[in-house]
């Protein structure tokens, strides 16, 4: 079973990948960074090296969610050279015990989760984030990975929903993951990259066009171009 670590570091890189922070960011390992000589960090759990996006949000942007990322795991960053960031892990406050013992509706009473499900309710001005409702709103996790606890996931991995909306939503992303069934591993990322390259560069409105678009049947497309 993976421990706290390798779970973080997971989340870390998937994290990044997904904010399209990861270019110039390289993670080592304690024995690989210990062979590299530098002055700080050595003590650390590992090192993360970056001179990209990571590095400017830590340096010169809001880094409050990736802050809260390390902390749902019991870690906290040090910063070596404005480039280089050693995490720790804070065994005497930050341990989970017992928690395999525990089933997942009774981790929702955890105070790490409420602490996390009312941060994610206050960045969405406590309305539903797809319908604008203030009332009944829940706290939707977009993805689940095996191992990791109700409150391991960072915050742009959750959704304030109306429990209508919450409950249309869980149909929608499980029919979804059952189409992918049909695609090769290269078909969901070119996908992917479809959807989230084309929204970093041009409106989400427009792409989501484009895609409605690409789903009309044989007659309209003959319509269209008479």
């Amino acid at each position: 079973m993976k421990g706290q670590k390798e779970k973080l570091i997971e989340s870390i890189n998937l994290y990044l990948r997904k904010n399209k922070l990861d270019n110039d960011t390289k993670i080592y390992s304690i024995e690989q960074w210990r062979e590299r000589n530098e002055e700080h960090l050595n003590d650390s759990d590992f090192v993360i090296v970056s001179e990209g996006g990571l590095n400017f949000i830590l340096n010169y942007g809001d880094s409050d969610e990736f802050d809260e990322l390390i902390e749902s795991f019991g870690y906290y960053m040090e910063m070596g050279h404005s480039w280089s960031y050693g995490f720790y892990f804070d065994g005497v406050t930050k341990e989970n015990k017992n928690l395999g013992n525990i089933n997942y509706f009774e981790k929702l009473k955890d105070e790490r989760w409420i602490l996390k499900r009312n941060k994610v309710r206050v960045k969405a001005n406590f309305e539903c984030q797809d319908c604008g409702n203030t009332s009944n709103l829940e706290v939707h996790h977009c993805y689940y990975k095996y191992g990791l606890e109700p409150w391991q996931y960072p915050i742009d991995a959750l959704r304030c929903l109306c429990s209508k909306c919450h409950e249309e939503r869980g149909i929608v992303e499980m029919e979804l993951r059952a189409r992918m069934a049909d695609l090769k591993t290269q078909d969901l990322k070119i996908i992917s990259e479809l959807l989230y390259g084309g929204i970093n560069y041009y409106p989400q409105n427009k792409v989501l066009d484009l895609i409605q678009y690409l789903k009309l049947s044989i007659d309209a497309l003959k319509t269209e171009q008479q």
